[in-house]
């Protein structure tokens, strides 16, 4: 997680002079299709590594491990197929991410920034390699249900990590003790 965090920080400070440049609009920009899977792909690993360690505290990890297959409306096969894709990609981009942010610590000028463009095309081939093995697994009519279910559920902003439908615990309430 702390990998991801330094790579957007460093996205962010080699895009900060574009931003700065470019006009402000109203309009809202898309987000592309490899950064929502991306951000889906680790969230289904995500999810599975959550429902094992509930697993090894002994507790039910039913809801976690169904969560997907019961949201997206995915068979058994289709689930089965979509957390081997996943966490293969998950592993592919975190050992690229490992890379840059070896480089980022290491590395600096414009030989450094284009090493990193290079690792950040890498990632984002691998990435979109992973959706191609998504649609030759799901077919063309099940890969159109799976990718809406993506762009529905996938939303960036304050609540991004939070699954849809999860309710969190109301806090106990607070006060003295009765």
């Amino acid at each position: 997680m702390l990998a991801r965090i330094l790579v957007a920080a460093f996205l962010a400070a080699l895009s900060l002079p574009a931003y700065c440049q470019t006009p402000s609009t109203n309009q809202v920009t898309a987000v592309p299709d490899y950064v929502l899977y991306d951000h889906f792909l680790f969230r289904v690993v995500w999810l599975e590594n959550q429902a094992n360690a509930l697993k090894a505290k002994g507790k039910s990890d039913t809801f976690l491990r169904s969560w997907m297959r019961v949201n997206a409306g995915l068979t058994a096969q289709e689930e089965s197929n979509l957390k081997a894709i996943a966490t293969d990609c998950e592993a592919k981009t975190s050992a690229t991410l490992s890379s840059a942010k070896a480089l980022a610590s290491t590395a600096a000028g414009p030989a450094g920034a284009q090493q990193f463009q290079a690792l950040l095309s890498q990632r984002q081939q691998t990435v979109a390699d992973h959706v191609g093995q998504l649609q030759t697994a799901f077919g063309p009519s099940r890969y159109v249900v799976l990718d809406t279910f993506i762009r529905q559920t996938v939303k960036f902003g304050t609540n991004a990590a939070i699954p849809p439908g999860f309710v969190p615990k109301q806090p106990a309430a607070v006060g003295p003790p009765k």
